[in-house]
């Protein structure tokens, strides 16, 4: 049995037939349908056994909770009371099924239901939710939203560091309430807390917060916590596959900020062999003749750069190509030839991680201690080259647009280095090579060379500034400028 034979069984006994009975009244009704929409919110059977536990015995005459019971029974129609024994036997097998803390998975999404029926306050209208037995909580679970309420939270640090409105009665904020308490108690109580996002009815598990510290407003009087995210990899928790690499890269982030000396005195006592995280990787059950068609259609050439794959997959020996959508299946794309492309693997990673950006590649050549710029407008200098066109290739490009521009033909040296320049929306990527040789007939009254020593007062464009910075370096100037007279350097 599964749980929707145990939501039908419940619906089928008690709620169905007390909707359809022409005597019952519409109050009556409302309280029926209201447990009918929690009923089919339940994933498992041991869930649906906690929550009909309630009836388990009859309310005394006189308490509010009676008064369906006697109306149901009133009218010869089963009550929840009637059912639940019942129920226990025909589903004993199933009872201890149930959701427990390790079901929630870091990167997820869940609704209000489900995070009110494990909590088992079957109030989907909570903010926090305390969940096992006070004092010594197994978890707090908070729901935050950035755009409803008079006191909208707001993330100080996309998805690590949250602003999060304490619980109020009546705008009136208190330490002392239980739900404020237990989180600033969960330092003491070791409480993880777990954070999800609303976003309409999507609620998303952000990860595992701990409470930093608390601050108000004289103003208003209003109160806030201020909630850290801890390292999902940390935590030892089930994620999404797309939540450990976001994980993953901020990891590698902080590494790159710190000196090599950092890096390398850890890699000295680091394990030499990884630990394990668990992942989930949720798949769309494709259609095969999609990917077959798309495949043959593409016949071994990658439809967005043109080139032949790369290399032979071992298990067929076909030439090696990934299908993708074009508008993403999570994104409510459709399973179709017409929405689908062979890519080889490089444009494939292309698609989904890059940023949208315009490459320029620039040339340096530098020849007894002087550096070759093109004058541009505004008094400004730049180092000649131009933009890459779609799948060009650096090197080439930078041949023609110096061959174009100024009838310079050249041999290139090492590549120099790259810098990210983003201005506004705009990001432009530029990639400097080294000039090793040119034809010394070229000749070009916007191009002049300047001694090294003047690059800190020359104005250059501001897209050229992280090579420049580069060239700035005292190190790289004074290996170029003493690299020897009449030669241009690699």
């Amino acid at each position: 049995m599964n749980i929707e034979d145990a939501i039908k069984y419940v619906v089928e006994e008690v709620e169905d037939p007390a909707l359809e009975h022409p005597d019952l009244e519409d109050s009556f009704k409302s309280k029926v349908k209201r447990t009918k929409i929690l009923v089919n919110r339940m994933k498992k059977i041991g869930d649906l056994n906690r929550y009909l536990k309630r009836f388990e015995i009859v309310p005394p005459a006189g308490d509010p909770k009676r008064e369906l019971y006697d109306r149901l029974k009133g009218l010869n129609l089963k009550t929840y009371e009637d059912l639940y024994p019942e129920f226990v036997q025909k589903f004993a097998n199933y009872i201890d099924d149930v959701t427990v803390l390790d079901d929630f998975v870091i990167g997820s999404e869940y609704t209000s239901w489900d995070i009110s029926i494990f909590s088992r306050t079957y109030d989907t209208q909570s903010g926090i939710y305390l969940i096992g037995d006070e004092p010594n909580y197994q978890a707090i679970f908070v729901k935050a939203t950035f755009a409803e309420g008079k006191y909208p939270n707001e993330w100080i640090e996309s998805n690590n560091v949250l602003k999060y409105y304490m619980y109020s009665l009546k705008s009136v904020f208190k330490k002392e309430y239980k739900y404020n308490a237990a989180i600033i108690n969960s330092v003491r109580t070791n409480t993880p807390i777990y954070v999800f996002q609303k976003d309409d009815t999507r609620l998303t598990l952000k990860g595992i917060y701990r409470y930093e510290s608390d601050h108000s407003n004289p103003e208003d009087e209003s109160r806030w916590f201020i909630l850290h995210k801890v390292n999902t990899i940390d935590t030892k928790k089930l994620m999404t596959i797309e939540e450990f690499n976001n994980e993953l890269g901020k990891k590698v982030d902080n590494s790159k900020r710190e000196t090599r000396e950092q890096r390398r005195n850890r890699l000295r006592n680091a394990e030499k062999i990884p630990g394990k995280s668990v992942v989930t990787l949720t798949q769309f059950k494709r259609n095969p003749d999609v990917i077959a068609e798309v495949l043959t259609r593409a016949n071994g050439v990658c439809e967005k750069c043109r080139k032949p794959a790369t290399f032979i997959r071992a298990s067929d020996l076909s030439p090696y190509l990934e299908v993708h959508h074009k508008i993403p299946l999570a994104e409510g794309g459709e399973d179709t030839v017409a929405n689908a492309v062979a890519l080889c693997p490089n444009c494939h990673r292309e698609f989904h991680h890059a940023a949208k950006v315009t490459t320029v590649v620039v040339g340096i050549l530098i020849n007894e201690g002087k550096i070759l710029l093109e004058s541009c407008a505004n008094q400004k200098w730049k180092l000649p080259g131009g933009r890459l066109k779609t799948n060009d290739i650096p090197e080439r490009a930078l041949r023609r647009e110096l061959k174009e521009a100024f009838g310079m033909r050249l041999k290139l040296g090492k590549f120099f280095g790259e810098g990210i320049y983003k201005d506004g929306s705009e990001i432009y990527r530029v990639m400097a090579y080294n000039i090793k040789n040119i034809n010394e007939d070229f000749y070009n009254k916007e191009l002049q060379f300047i001694n090294l020593s003047r690059l800190t007062i020359v104005d250059f464009l501001p897209l050229q500034s992280p090579i420049v910075n580069q060239l700035l370096d005292r190190n790289t100037v004074g290996s170029l400028i003493t690299g020897g007279k009449g030669r241009n350097h690699e």
